[in-house]
């Protein structure tokens, strides 16, 4: 225990700030609730104020109640240590106001009695302890104050030889009453400053909650919104096509080309569902990337293979220019999601007949991965939010239908890889989409 107040005194000699060697002593918010860290600051200052007042109350004559300030400062001490770091808050604040009151109680008649200044202290400890303890136990220490404090002061008026300690002069009384009230006030003021403090804090951190799940309510609206809708659509198709198929007699190339429809939307809800289960496994355990070296064309040249056909069946010129040499540092799975999708889009919005070109460029420290398209490009106001869960999913130059996921999975997922993702468009003309990881040092 006084290994950790110590540890906690040396960084006064280390920070300028006082307010964060305070604030590590009574604890933060977040790890201790407002009760505990205002009673933990009273404990702090109870224990100054004790050793002040055990010199004091010995340079004016009351010996005696320098012996139980000495007891209130070791009670205080435990009573911190109850509280702060065994973090038993609630035994700590029942224990300690019983046994201050007691011990108040029998200081009442070491300190003078009526006219000493105890009763200045009864008023202060009950002032602390409404603040600090539950609202359960408000009753109960109104009720104990005033059956400790009626009852030393019925007995002193019944045996007025019970008070054993007096002061020595009047002006040590006057400096002991103006003393204890001083420390009164002065603990009360700091009581009610941390009280608004912490509430402002706590305020502050449930506002930053609400914040936090205003945004986790988009995220789960945004994904009921595409399981009732968007995925209904091409889910639909497939059993259209599929009873198309059962129904006709067509002849082959008939049937050949509803396969290939058929095949296309599978590949297009495939996609679609791939994205939707990499963001709600991000959102519910957290993207964790797996870094290491990873040849960039064991990457790219499957995905193009992959979407060989797609490009094919909108006369989609697909040419690479891929140096085979290039490692980055990257998650292999992550690294493949982004291309996919880049990809995609790209294919998803370039017209009949248009052009994508895949390229690997190399930096000092990096290795920028460029997909250019002559497609549609991207408008002005759908720039500054494409990036974002608010982008809204649209269709492409073939009706192909996405989520709207893809590049915000994308940019997520870049940043995860300490690398960046940035594009350039113009209406009419093309996008490019730069991907940069960093090169793999061996």
């Amino acid at each position: 225990m006084f290994g950790y107040i110590g540890n906690a005194l040396k960084k006064t000699l280390l920070l300028p700030n006082l307010r964060n060697v305070f604030s590590s002593l009574v604890g933060k918010p977040g790890e201790a609730t407002v009760e505990s860290r205002i009673f933990n600051s009273i404990c702090v200052v109870g224990i100054a104020a004790m050793f002040y007042n055990i010199p004091f109350n010995y340079y004016i004559g009351l010996t005696e109640a320098s012996v139980i300030s000495i007891i209130l400062c070791f009670v205080f001490l435990f009573l911190y240590y109850l509280s702060r770091i065994r973090n038993k808050f609630y035994i700590s604040i029942t224990a300690g106001g019983i046994l201050i009151n007691i011990l108040l109680g029998i200081n009442y008649f070491f300190n003078a009695g009526v006219i000493g200044s105890s009763l200045l202290l009864f008023i202060l400890i009950y002032s602390l302890l409404s603040i600090t303890s539950p609202r359960r136990q408000q009753l109960f220490w109104f009720m104990l104050n005033l059956v400790v404090v009626f009852s030393v002061l019925i007995i002193e008026y019944n045996y007025p030889e019970s008070v054993v300690g007096n002061y020595s002069s009047r002006s040590n009384q006057i400096t002991d009453v103006a003393s204890t009230y001083l420390v009164g006030i002065i603990l009360i003021y700091l009581a009610a400053y941390f009280f608004r403090k912490a509430y402002k804090a706590e305020q502050q951190l449930v506002e930053e909650k609400s914040v936090v799940l205003e945004q986790l309510n988009a995220e789960k609206n945004k994904l009921f919104s595409i399981i009732s809708h968007d995925l209904r659509s091409p889910l639909a198709s497939v059993q259209h096509y599929l009873q198309i198929l059962g129904e006709t007699d067509g002849d082959d190339l008939q049937k050949k080309k509803i396969e290939s429809e058929l095949l296309f939307v599978v590949g297009n809800t495939q996609e679609m569902l791939n994205n939707l289960l990499a963001w709600s496994t991000s959102q519910m355990v957290g993207k964790k990337a797996i870094l290491s070296s990873v040849s960039v064309s064991s990457i790219l040249k499957p995905v193009l293979e992959i979407y060989k056909p797609l490009a094919v069946k909108k006369s989609i010129q697909l040419t690479h220019s891929i140096d085979e040499s290039l490692c980055v540092l990257a998650d292999s799975n992550m690294l493949e999601l982004i291309v996919r999708n880049l990809l995609g889009n790209a294919i998803k919005f370039t017209p009949l007949g248009g052009s994508i070109r895949v390229e690997t460029v190399l930096f000092k420290t990096d290795v920028q991965i460029v997909i250019k398209d002559n497609g549609d490009g991207i408008s002005d106001e759908d720039k500054s939010y494409i990036f974002s869960l608010k982008s809204r999913s649209t269709y492409g130059t073939d009706n192909e239908k996405g989520v709207g996921l893809g590049l915000f999975l994308c940019q997520e997922y870049a940043e995860e890889q300490n690398g960046k993702l940035w594009f350039e468009s113009e209406q009419g003309i093309g996008t490019s989409f730069y991907l940069s990881l960093p090169i793999a040092v061996f």
